[in-house]
């Protein structure tokens, strides 16, 4: 991370965008998928693409989805969601980072690997 006398303002600016919105499928991939109306590309919150998000294949034991911004960003929040008309959703996920797509690092959060625990929010 860069910190300058700037980045805080900038931050301001930009921080409620979204990011990964406005990215073009190629910018997703993963360790596999279900079929291709699962593929990474559907990994958007709020679409109803494809089969409304992507799924890897269930022998898939080591599942893991990568998002290329095209250049070094700052992330301040991450938010997930379950396929769209179905039971399934991420348990569980931590998150690396790369600036050359080959070597990940994971992100810390008090000197610790941070991983999510997700839970299913259910409609009253």
């Amino acid at each position: 991370r860069r910190k300058g006398k700037n980045s805080s303002c900038q931050c301001r600016k930009k921080c409620d965008e979204p990011l990964v919105s406005g990215l073009h499928h190629a910018a997703f991939s993963s360790s596999s998928s279900m079929s291709g109306s699962y593929s990474p590309g559907y990994a958007k919150i709020n679409k109803r693409g494809g089969a409304g998000g992507w799924s890897p294949s269930d022998s898939d034991h080591y599942q893991w989805l990568q998002v290329n911004f095209g250049n070094r960003k700052q992330i301040s929040a991450i938010a997930t969601q379950g396929r769209y008309s179905s039971s399934d959703w991420v348990t569980q996920y931590r998150m690396l980072y790369s600036d050359t797509g080959r070597n990940w690092k994971p992100y810390h959060q008090d000197g610790n690997i941070w991983v999510s625990h997700c839970q299913k929010k259910t409609q009253n």
